[in-house]
């Protein structure tokens, strides 16, 4: 069964909002076996509305569709599906009740847009939303499904959960679809890809691999279809061992697994703590190991010698190591690496420093130049990168194989 998201809002046309609610639904109706093949964004005009309709009417079966059902005047979704499925627009005595009840619990007057908000077209069945004003509508022509919702999020999220799912369930015949995630860190996607092409050459023609990069990671999905869940778990399960095989020294977790955590699942259960000292990204390494819940439990702090004066003072970084070999280099992270460890008094910890542009290049050390030192005061592991994008990136990636040096070298170390 092929489904499609039809988006209403030129606020996400404009750029102002993210269309969130298209990449969620996508992700509920994967689980029930309903496979996305086209979302489409159109504007609040009712001819854009209508021509967006009629496309997604003829490459789908089920049409899910949000946003313009609110009491404003630039709300035309609901006439605009009157037009589509030629019917007028009936008052809905449940929906107003409902509706009176909500303003009187709240003292506020039932204005004249609010009370319209019961009408709903003639052929629809209505889809209570427990969240707000404008309810769901389910209907069903052309022997296809259309299911309009409102562009809030939550408010549609909860129609979907509470309404919409369940009906799917009842009225189509659906097959298991499983997801595996395989998730990957510190190798850029040509040199995964190039390390699984013997594993892509042998994949059976009904389970698909693909890849999604982001900074510093690449995660790996590997999806099935079938109609035994049991049978399609085991084959897929089998598939992602083999990867395992040719790529387990930069896969740091499965599915859910949260890269940021990876590092403090080691240290909580060996008992062991870290810190870091970041130049170039910061304090950024720190945030991203204060996201997670609980890392307090492994993580002291931080300390960002963003000058050398601080590098000197704080950490301990030795005058000689400056001038003779600058802040951009291994010997200036080992000292700094050192510094945090005792200062902080930690068992390990993480420091790094570089340039991240745009500006500070030499051509002796260019822009993207990083040096990274992981480990404890007295044994540690140091590496040198050049990244080649803007600075962000450049502070996002060198973040990224920073952890992931830590979370390899504990690996080494403690288990």
């Amino acid at each position: 069964m092929k489904a499609a998201i039809l988006t209403i809002g030129d606020e996400i046309l404009y750029g102002q909002t993210v269309n969130t609610n298209a990449a969620w639904m996508g992700i509920q109706l994967a689980q029930i076996g309903v496979r996305v093949y086209e979302t489409l964004v159109v504007s609040d005009e009712e001819a854009h509305i209508l021509k967006g309709l009629n496309h997604v009417k003829e490459v789908a079966d089920l049409i899910l569709i949000t946003g313009g059902l609110g009491p404003t005047k630039d709300d035309v979704t609901k006439t605009a599906l009157c037009k589509f499925f030629n019917v007028g627009l009936k008052p809905n005595p449940v929906i107003l009740k409902v509706l009176e009840d909500f303003f009187l619990k709240r003292g506020l007057p039932m204005l004249e847009n609010n009370i319209q908000q019961a009408n709903l077209p003639e052929n629809c069945l209505a889809l209570r939303n427990a969240k707000g004003t404008a309810w769901g509508m389910w209907f069903v022509d052309w022997g296809k499904v259309f299911v309009s919702m409102p562009g809030v999020p939550y408010e549609m999220k909860q129609i979907m959960t509470d309404e919409v799912i369940p009906k799917i369930k009842e009225t189509f015949s659906l097959p298991v679809i499983i997801h595996k995630h395989i998730l990957t860190a510190a190798i850029p996607e040509s040199f995964l890809s190039e390390k699984l092409e013997p594993f892509e050459a042998e994949l059976p023609a009904d389970i698909k691999l693909a890849y999604l990069p982001s900074a510093g990671k690449v995660k790996l999905r590997l999806t099935g279809a079938g109609d035994d869940r049991a049978i399609l778990e085991q084959r897929i399960s089998e598939q992602a061992e083999k990867i395992k095989v040719l790529a387990g020294k930069y896969i740091y977790g499965y599915d859910n697994d949260e890269f940021e955590a990876a590092v403090g699942k080691i240290l909580q259960k060996q008992g062991k703590t870290m810190s870091t000292a970041e130049s170039c990204t910061g304090g950024y390494i720190a945030h991203l190991i204060t996201s997670v819940s609980g890392s307090s439990a492994y993580f002291k702090g931080s300390v960002v010698p963003y000058a050398n004066e601080v590098k000197r003072n704080i950490l301990g970084v030795r005058e000689a190591t400056l001038n003779e070999h600058g802040a951009v280099s291994e010997q200036a992270v080992i000292e700094m690496l050192r510094g945090v460890t005792v200062e902080l008094n930690t068992d390990f910890g993480i420091a790094v420093s570089g340039i991240a542009g745009p500006g500070g290049g030499t051509p002796e050390k260019s822009v993207g130049t990083v040096w990274v030192a992981v480990g404890s005061a007295e044994n540690f592991k140091t590496k040198m990168y050049n990244f080649p994008g803007s600075r962000e990136q450049n502070i996002e990636w060198t973040a990224v194989v920073a952890l992931e040096m830590l979370r390899k070298y504990l690996i080494d170390s403690l288990i």
